[in-house]
């Protein structure tokens, strides 16, 4: 590994034990008194466990140390603090299992010098501790010390990583930092954090336990730049620019301070940059999709007044993500949705009271829909200077009377049966009708499908066997509140969704797109590509936005988005969650009977797939029939 940045750990949390009269606090773990050997020699366990740095191991160099010992079924270890006056680039517990060959079962990359392993599941018989270090260096063991469930001992620093900060503070070395300074911008009540472009050396220990009696409790991050001395201009040559900047960069994504410190004159020298490429995917788009994007809301040097700069920090947000998201599709032209004739007597709540309101303009790219349980409101957006072409629909509806769901062909499962959409979505009424996942299509290719649950019945669950790169078979859940959830694919199954016993549909495609408030970004070709797309993100319960964008158009017509300014655009409607569907010519978007969008790259309407279900919500005696008339 020739970088050090953020600190990435694969950690699976600790159960919480709840305590009488509702409280949620962590029993006290009871250490385990075990035997740990170094090949055949034992260790001095008294020297692991006595708090003191005097004691300890010290083995000969080595590029990786192997510590093994047995864990009997009545004491099952849970967790592990090592505290050593070394860097190690990696640290894992790993058991014997029936093929008797050791599995790894928990692991921590870069951690520091002191940190924590755990494991949510219980773990007995033969064990090892692996630390690895980039080469052969020697190892200063100081505390080896072996937990079962629950809190441990407040005495031990347990450095918290990958977690958001107020104040980043961005220098060359952690020497540079004032801990007095460091004290003071935590007492202020902000969480600090610190990292330094070169890794600490000699007493490492002591360099981190003034961070710590300073109040920091994020754990500190370290490049992997030679340490020098010089000024900003001899260090930039010698580091060079581009990963120190790449560096900074990850760190500020990373970290996503509110307010960004810089303590030496090469971090203040980069800072304008690093902030500016911190929110452009286009820029180390692998560490984009690692940490995803931020703006940063301040900045300043530590010679300016840090406590002040405190004291403004406004309550962390992301609209000024979304705003600057929102700018790359500002000068699309559309028709002005004020122009639509609602109904005078339209309720305060935007539905009617009785009776039901159409409106079809596509001259001008404006479909408006109102009953007293739906709403809609379509706009279509035409940037030719890209070119682009894409609609936005907002509906809304009362999840105790409407349902986002599933309509099927001929009420039937799929087995081969398969309709024009239009024709689906007239023969059901349907007001407002999108495709889903087509997950058809990979179960004839034989291809994993996904989670797949329709109206409460899980048919597929997620596996890797057989998995195309694209889609990557992330899970949308519709549930009965009217809200939507997503998923990684392989964070949850069908079947574990059906048992919530609120999920009515599920489906199967990807990527997602916005999470719980955050934008996603994604690396690799695969989502660079511009395609026809489809996505559906949630403002609140019973309010979507879907997205539909034109593509592979003919003689300079949309070519469509990629994957990632899709998320842009999804990020912008101010979605809290958001998921790509189906696109190509699976893609439709169907407004009382009628599709509204272009498909296909052969003729000037084009034709979609023909498909055995859509989604959407409402249905009404006033859809139009003209495709059942032609039959």
């Amino acid at each position: 590994m020739k970088r050090l940045l953020c600190l990435l750990l694969t950690l699976m949390l600790l159960p919480l034990p709840a305590l009488a009269e509702e409280e949620e606090e962590l029993l006290a773990a009871a250490e385990l008194d075990v035997i740990l050997k170094d090949n055949r020699t034992e260790l001095d366990q008294t020297a692991l466990r006595d708090n003191s740095d005097s004691t300890g191991y010290e083995p000969k160099s080595a590029s990786s140390y192997i510590f093994s010992t047995e864990i009997s079924g009545e004491q099952p270890l849970y967790q592990v603090f090592l505290r050593m006056n070394s860097l190690p680039a990696s640290a894992e517990i790993q058991v014997k299992n029936a093929k008797d060959k050791y599995v790894t079962v928990a692991t921590v990359t870069s951690p520091g010098p002191e940190f924590v392993l755990s494991s949510s599941e219980p773990i007995t018989g033969s064990i090892r501790l692996v630390i690895r270090f980039e080469k052969a260096v020697p190892l200063h063991l100081k505390e080896c010390r072996l937990f079962g469930q629950g809190g441990l001992p407040a005495s031990l620093h347990q450095w918290r990583r990958n977690e958001r900060a107020d104040v980043l503070l961005m220098t060359d070395a952690l020497t540079d930092a004032d801990p007095t300074a460091l004290k003071t911008w935590s007492d202020a009540g902000a969480s600090v954090a610190i990292a330094a472009l070169t890794a600490p050396s000699g007493e490492i220990l002591a360099q981190t336990d003034a961070l710590w009696e300073a109040g920091l409790r994020l754990a500190p991050l370290y490049g992997d730049f030679r340490a020098m001395e010089g000024d900003a201009a001899q260090k930039l040559k010698t580091w060079k620019e581009k990963p120190v900047l790449k560096t900074l960069t990850e760190w500020t994504r990373c970290f996503q301070p509110l307010l960004l410190l810089s303590g030496s004159e090469v971090t203040q020298t980069l800072l304008p940059t690093v902030c500016e490429n911190a929110y452009n995917y286009n820029y180390e788009t692998e560490s984009a999709a690692e940490y995803g994007l931020w703006i940063v809301p301040d900045s300043c040097h530590v010679t300016d007044d840090v406590t002040g700069h405190i004291a403004a920090l406004a309550p962390r947000s992301y609209d000024a993500l979304r705003a600057w998201c929102a700018e790359d599709f500002a000068s699309a032209q559309h028709g002005d949705p004020a122009t639509i004739p609602y109904p005078a007597d339209r309720l305060s709540d935007g539905y009617l009271a009785e009776g039901e309101f159409v409106h079809e303009d596509p001259d001008n790219g404006l479909w408006a829909y109102l009953s007293p349980t739906v709403q809609v409101e379509i706009i279509r957006y035409e940037q030719p200077e890209f070119p682009r072409v894409w609609f936005e629909t907002d509906v809304k509806f009362k999840p105790e009377t409407e349902k986002f769901q599933q309509v099927l062909y001929a009420n039937a499962s799929f087995e081969g049966q398969q309709i024009y959409p239009e024709t689906l979505a007239q023969t059901s009424g349907m007001v407002l009708a999108i495709n889903g996942d087509y997950y058809p299509y990979r179960l004839d290719r034989k291809q994993a499908a996904g989670n797949i649950l329709r109206n409460y019945k899980p048919l597929y669950d997620y596996s890797d066997k057989n998995k195309r790169n694209f889609p990557n078979l992330d899970t949308l859940a519709l549930l009965d509140d009217g809200t939507l959830q997503v998923y990684a694919g392989n964070e949850i199954t069908a079947s574990q969704l059906a048992e919530r016993g609120n999920v009515h549909d599920a489906l199967s495609f990807g990527p997602y797109l916005v999470r719980n408030g955050e934008m996603r970004i994604y690396d690799g070709s695969s989502w660079d590509t511009p395609e026809p797309r489809c996505a559906i993100g949630m403002i609140g319960a019973g309010h979507y936005r879907i997205l539909t964008v034109e593509g592979r158009m003919p003689k300079g017509g949309a070519r469509g988005l990629n994957v990632n300014d899709l998320s842009k655009l999804m990020y912008s409607q101010g979605v809290s969650d958001g998921f790509n569907l189906d696109g190509g010519s699976t893609m439709v978007l169907i407004f009382m009977g009628r599709k509204l969008n272009l498909t296909g790259k052969d003729t000037s309407i084009g034709k979609p797939r023909n498909q055995h279900e859509l989604f959407g919500v409402g249905t009404s005696t006033l859809t139009h029939t003209d495709m059942l008339k032609s039959k």
